[in-house]
């Protein structure tokens, strides 16, 4: 229950951050958006690349989505797959 809220929070905080490319908010908010933005990008990022660096091609054919899922969700996509474990 706990990881589907965090993943759903998750997902609004990436469209609260991108709605500011298409739409942008006042300027101290715009500013903090652009920081958070490029924050979630690089972390996210990093951990879908080192994911996707670890997989075997098996692994890569069995679940396509599994790096953007992870590029997405965060933290909350591995626990989900601790938990399935």
């Amino acid at each position: 229950m706990f990881i589907f809220i965090g993943k759903f929070l998750y997902a609004i905080m990436w469209l609260f951050l991108l709605f500011n490319l298409i739409h942008p908010y006042p300027k101290p908010a715009n500013i903090v958006a652009y920081f958070g933005l490029t924050a979630f990008t690089i972390t996210h990022g990093l951990q879908a690349y080192m994911l996707q660096s670890t997989m075997t091609n098996k692994e890569k054919e069995e679940d396509k989505f599994k790096a953007f899922r992870l590029f997405i969700f965060g933290v909350f996509e591995s626990l989900s797959w601790k938990i399935k474990k």
